[in-house]
């Protein structure tokens, strides 16, 4: 009892970490996390409208064209059934050119359905309005997660949830004096950002406290179970800053419930504050550069808090090799701290591990890749062929023109090694394993392995053969070749899944949706290509290069397809059914072809195969230095 930590407590040690009964801790999750997904889902959902479509600001807006009287400024329904009766048509309706009515708070209602707002917002889209959105729902995301495991783990979130939560405020600072700050003629937003702040410094004070320690004896077993709760002050400051960043989303609620609506005299144009706040000036700087930095830290925090999910589920499942966020570094680390065992030394690699390091090098090319594009060239973001068939920027948009091309290059390459020593050593586990495999499952995995290592070998032809307007027939091989992609993927994966002795159900259902996107994709893609400037020869393509896109299926399901694929994709090693690793011992020989190349022990030693040691070191206490070529005399 001596050697028990002070923060120790005994059954009193839940009413210390401010845990409550569990009844009631039970109902307060039932009731409050719906509420937050819902509002999760709801921001997350305003991304894709600004991504795609930028308003007017009060500097840019073209008053006689969107205030002409032939124009409609506002219908209501009745008035939209009345002209269609009267015309006989919808699309014939005079409407105002897109964006007219500036930004505002419902802007993915908007983008949808045409609803417009009273409540106009003044900050710039690109640099606020997509960072802000991000930082927000990660944000969100993370207080769910901690609302599901409780004050278990809080320590390890956050070192992520603080940082954040400060930037999140940090980025607010220069924008604070818009909604709600200019309906209340109050510091709202500053005092709301104030209170992060507290959070942020109480929590930052919360990590420098000892965990408590709750000593929970089990019935059947004499030795008590330690569980790790977070201090007060920690949950104190979760509680505070969840509180907050959950106002705003509460606040736009509560307008809509209210009516935000625009009437009918009301005239419906961008703030008159708008391309006039900091972020707006800062853009002006560079206007082509600086918005598609602001989308692509947007795009890498959600990316990073969807992995960050799995890491917890890997967690909970106690498989720390399959973590995506490894506390020994990223597998592409691993493997060039310890790409093969030394001599006498034994080293069990696992082919997994190779795969992943192929996924983290595909994702550190496109990261750089697009960081080039939109420092260099981001008028291709704007003015590609691709956008021009699908309707929206897929990942291949970022590495297809110079100079980000170069930098992609040596990096696919790097992919393509990887991938193949994937394949090279699940082979060699396939084989021994043969025995326990029929026929049909053995040569299964074995194609699968060939035939995935042979096509990222050509991969790279993806940055040679690019998507033009001024070559049809490089464009779709490009596409195809990319489509062919997704089949192979699938292929190799299936094979780890026939060769498993079971499955269990997580890899089961992601296999499933994987399958699912792995064919619902090609299927609208193939529609979108072939649907694409019909009538048209190959060689005048370049004639529609600046005509908007009408992709046949609407570019927001082709996107949740393709950017989804993806996403399944990178957790393959998540959910790749449990296999064996690969023991791999390196043994130089001291006499090759009458010549000796060095020696790694003397004549003395002798290597013990019933050795309880893991490792199955060689005896090295007589060894001496290799040498680098020796004659027999020596």
């Amino acid at each position: 009892a001596g050697s028990e930590p002070a923060a120790v407590r005994g059954r009193g040690a839940a009413a210390l970490s401010c845990e409550l009964p569990d009844g009631t801790m039970k109902a307060i999750r039932v009731c409050v996390i719906p509420i937050i997904v819902i509002m999760a889902v709801w921001n997350l959902c305003k991304l894709p409208a600004y991504f795609e479509y930028v308003p007017m600001t009060d500097v840019n807006y073209d008053k006689k064209t969107c205030e002409d009287p032939k124009l409609s400024r506002y219908m209501g329904m009745d008035e939209v059934l009345n002209f269609t009766k009267s015309h006989g048509a919808f699309d014939v309706m005079p409407r105002r050119p897109f964006g007219c009515s500036g930004m505002q708070t419902q802007w993915n209602l908007y983008v949808m359905f045409g609803t417009t707002s009273k409540y106009k917002l003044r900050a710039d889209t690109e640099l606020f309005l997509v960072p802000h959105t991000a930082m927000g729902v990660t944000l969100l995301i993370l207080l769910i997660l901690a609302m599901v495991q409780g004050s278990h783990g809080l320590y390890e979130r956050s070192k992520f949830f603080l940082p954040l939560a400060f930037c999140f405020g940090l980025h607010i600072l220069p924008a604070a004096k818009g909604i709600p700050d200019e309906l209340a003629d109050a510091p709202i937003n500053e005092i709301l950002v104030g209170l992060i702040f507290l959070g942020c410094i109480l929590g930052a004070k919360g990590l420098g406290e000892p965990p408590v320690l709750e000593r929970k004896d089990e019935e059947d077993d004499s030795s008590p179970v330690m569980r790790q709760h977070a201090p007060r002050i920690l949950i104190a400051a979760w509680i505070l800053i969840g509180v907050v960043i959950c106002t705003a989303p509460l606040g736009e609620f509560f307008m809509m419930l209210a009516g935000s609506s625009l009437d009918h005299n009301d005239v419906d144009r961008p703030h008159p504050l708008s391309g006039k706040d900091f972020y707006s000036k800062l853009e002006a700087w560079s206007p082509t550069t600086f918005p598609w930095l602001g989308k692509i830290f947007g795009m890498g925090l959600l990316f990073t808090a969807f992995m960050y999910i799995f890491e917890i589920y890997v967690a909970w499942k106690g498989d720390a090799w399959r973590s995506p966020f490894s506390r020994d570094g990223p597998a592409i680390w691993q493997i060039i701290r310890e790409p093969a065992p030394l001599p006498g030394k034994t080293l069990y690699l696992r082919p997994e591990q190779y795969l992943e390091a192929t996924g983290e090098v595909f994702v550190g090319c496109m990261a750089f890749s697009w960081l080039v594009t939109s420092m260099c060239n981001p008028g291709i973001f704007r003015d590609n062929i691709l956008r021009s068939i699908v309707g929206y920027n897929n990942l291949c948009v970022g590495f297809d023109s110079p100079p980000a091309r170069y930098v992609a290059m040596p990096l696919l390459v790097l992919q393509a090694a990887m991938a193949c020593r994937y394949s090279y050593l699940d082979t060699i586990r396939l084989n021994a394993g043969r025995e326990t495999l029929s026929a049909c499952k053995y040569w299964f995995g074995y194609i699968a392995n060939m035939v995935f290592a042979v096509h990222m070998l050509c991969f790279p032809l993806l940055l040679v053969l690019t998507a033009d307007f001024m070559s049809w027939t490089t464009t779709k091989i490009h596409l195809f070749l990319f489509l062919f992609t997704l089949f192979i993927m699938w292929f190799m994966i299936a094979g780890n899944v026939v060769e498993a002795d079971s499955l269990e159900l997580d890899t089961k259902i992601w296999f499933g949706t994987f399958t699912f996107f792995t064919f619902a994709l090609p299927v609208v893609g193939t529609m979108d290509v072939l649907a694409f400037a019909p009538g048209i020869p190959g060689d005048q393509i370049y004639t529609v290069r600046y005509v908007k896109p009408h992709p046949p299926v609407p570019w927001p399901v082709t996107a949740f397809f393709d950017y989804g694929w993806f996403l399944l994709l990178l957790l393959t090693v998540v959910f790749m059914p449990e296999a064996p690793p690969v023991e791999t011992r390196f043994h130089v020989e001291p006499e090759v072809l009458g010549k000796s190349y060095g020696r790694a022990s003397s004549d003395e030693e002798e290597y013990n195969d019933d050795s309880e040691d893991s490792e199955r070191m060689y005896s090295s206490e007589k060894a001496r230095p290799a040498c680098g070529l020796c004659d027999d005399s020596d």
